[in-house]
């Protein structure tokens, strides 16, 4: 083997090594966020996911504050996996878009699907049944 083969192969071995490490990595960023979603959606009986700025997540903070309710909100531009969980969550439901709501582990929609489900009671339901 000549001196510039070996330093290829070496070379594209470090290569193989160095994208494997990275997507191990990557892979386990996504389970941790995934493991995450999981966790919060059924340790809490509401929950919201928002953005700080979005206004049909204010909406649906006022719906649930209208109703005595307290969500538990997680504001994914405050955080750093904040993407990631977004990722997750249109793996999830089939959408990327804010607020995602849930309750009692149930996906309820977004803004305007939380607003239905208030007008047709089915929310009140929801939130009443034990």
């Amino acid at each position: 083997m000549t001196r510039s083969r070996f330093i290829l192969t070496i070379f594209g071995t470090v290569v193989v090594l160095l994208l494997a490490g990275n997507a191990l990595r990557q892979a386990k960023a996504n389970n941790s966020a995934s493991a995450f979603v999981q966790n919060t959606i059924f340790s809490h009986k509401i929950v919201i996911f928002s953005k700080s700025y979005c206004p049909y997540c204010f909406r649906a903070k006022r719906i649930f504050s209208e109703l005595s309710e307290k969500p538990y909100v997680v504001e994914l531009d405050l955080r750093d996996d904040g993407g990631k969980i977004q990722y997750v969550l249109l793996d999830l439901v089939g959408r990327s878009t804010v607020p995602q709501v849930f309750v009692k582990g149930k996906h309820i929609g977004g803004s305007d699907d939380l607003k239905d489900a208030v007008h047709s009671g089915k929310l009140q339901k929801l939130l009443a049944a034990s």
